[in-house]
């Protein structure tokens, strides 16, 4: 009985152990496939007239904590689950006002795209590009605020900066970095 019991409860460990590998390697596939689909439409000077939710917009770039990933427009969580997401209401990318991005970060997951943003400092870059363009904002100041604190989102038309939301504690607050062009 107690080898039979054994068996069973080191199988069920072998299938977790597989299947969150499955997930790990299914994640980094899907956004790896979306980051080389953009990096294809930047050399062929592909013009993009009209943004789709889902619809990539752009690579986000942060050399200090080794982070290269597409954006993709739409915060949904379809998008959210692999990649930066850009909220829909702010800014585009080099406009003015505040170009907000959410990305998923995790102690227990290995494969968001955000796990190491914490890590950034003030005064880091952050390269953003475009199909026909691209944009440098410096890091002016990071944070950490409740999950209810949205004013973080706000539109500062005198300005042209970015905004990265990401989970910390557990997805009870949320991590924030803020931004310029100067």
């Amino acid at each position: 009985m107690k080898n039979k019991i054994s068996k069973i409860l080191i199988s069920m460990g072998l299938l977790i152990v597989i299947g969150s590998l499955t997930l790990i390697t299914y994640s980094k596939y899907v956004d790896k496939k979306a980051l080389t689909s953009f990096e294809e439409k930047i050399e062929n000077n592909e013009v993009i007239t009209k943004v789709n939710p889902g619809d990539e917009i752009g690579i986000i770039e942060i050399e200090s904590v080794n982070l290269k990933n597409v954006i993709v427009e739409s915060t949904d969580n379809k998008y959210l689950r692999y990649h930066v997401t850009h909220f829909e209401e702010s800014a585009m990318p080099g406009e003015e006002g505040n170009f907000a991005l959410a990305g998923h970060s995790s102690t227990y997951y290995t494969n968001q795209v955000f796990n190491e943003v914490h890590k950034v400092k003030v005064g880091d870059k952050i390269k953003i590009k475009t199909v026909n363009d691209e944009f440098t904002y410096t890091i002016t100041e990071t944070r950490v605020v409740e999950s209810d604190k949205i004013d973080v989102l706000n539109q500062d038309m005198s300005k042209k900066e970015i905004t990265l939301v990401t989970c910390t504690n557990g997805g009870k607050q949320r991590f924030i970095v803020k931004g310029e062009i100067k």
